[in-house]
């Protein structure tokens, strides 16, 4: 069910940036086609591949857009359908909460309550890697605009004198870098992936430990001591990283020493 909605998501995703990248590759052609020292052979060599590469990003935001939801799955009449995202979620909070309240109505021992929250814990980890990821590629994103906008911006200011017209050019390129510098430094991109994937990586490594007897679990015997001891290093992880989450999202005067 989790792959399910991940799929969900993800077609949702994608479908969403199909959606934004043909309105602009519109305007690219638009704004190319009102460059006076652009030649018509330059500007049809351009044209040529865009025109597939525009199209084929419009079919795949319908396609996305008028069959969203998961993957494809066979139900009881035989018809191949997808279920959507909303419907998957639903479903999947329903299985968490199922889960929960018969945990709690068995009346079962803390033992059995760690050992499912130590099954949680893998759960976290491709959560947080998630996320870590999702900060990571806008980040990445947004540095290569900076890159790629502060040098075309220097290249462009070289030949303004002989072409005026580049001067516009310039403070679009200009208007663009600022923002995505902005960006980069308000929301604090960068730090956000950096301290998931570090969480991530300590619960992993705190899984890891407690499966093979190493570490801090090496010279423990007792099972239930050591899921005593591997509940309690989650949990510290875990509140660690809330902290670090409500640090960063606090205006840079009210930062921690170490976050600022």
């Amino acid at each position: 069910m989790e792959h399910d909605a991940r799929v969900a998501r993800r077609r949702r995703k994608l479908g969403n940036i199909s959606v934004a990248l043909g309105p602009i590759f519109l305007l690219v052609f638009y704004v190319l086609a009102w460059i006076p020292w652009l030649s018509p052979e330059i500007y049809q060599a351009i044209l040529i591949p865009g025109i597939p590469i525009g199209l084929a990003f419009a079919a795949y935001a319908a396609y996305a857009k008028f069959k969203p939801g998961g993957p494809l799955k066979t139900n009881t009449g035989g018809t191949r359908l997808r279920e959507k995202e909303g419907e998957l979620e639903l479903k999947l909070a329903r299985l968490r909460e199922s889960r929960k309240l018969t945990i709690s109505d068995a009346g079962f021992d803390q033992k059995v309550r760690r050992l499912a929250y130590k099954e949680d814990a893998y759960s976290d980890i491709e959560q947080l890697r998630s996320e870590s990821k999702k900060y990571r590629s806008v980040n990445n994103y947004l540095q290569g605009v900076l890159i790629v906008g502060s040098l075309s911006a220097s290249g462009a200011a070289g030949v303004a004198g002989a072409i005026p017209d580049v001067r516009w050019v310039i403070l679009g390129v200009t208007l663009v870098v600022g923002i995505s510098s902005g960006f980069l430094g308000y929301f604090k991109y960068k730090e956000r992936s950096f301290y998931l994937q570090q969480t991530a990586d300590s619960i992993e490594e705190e899984w890891e430990a407690f499966e093979i007897g190493v570490g801090r679990y090496k010279h423990i015997k007792d099972e239930e001591e050591a899921l005593a001891e591997f509940s309690d290093q989650v949990h510290r992880l875990k509140s660690e990283q809330k902290k670090r989450q409500q640090n960063l999202e606090q205006p840079p005067e009210l930062r921690g020493p170490d976050e600022a």
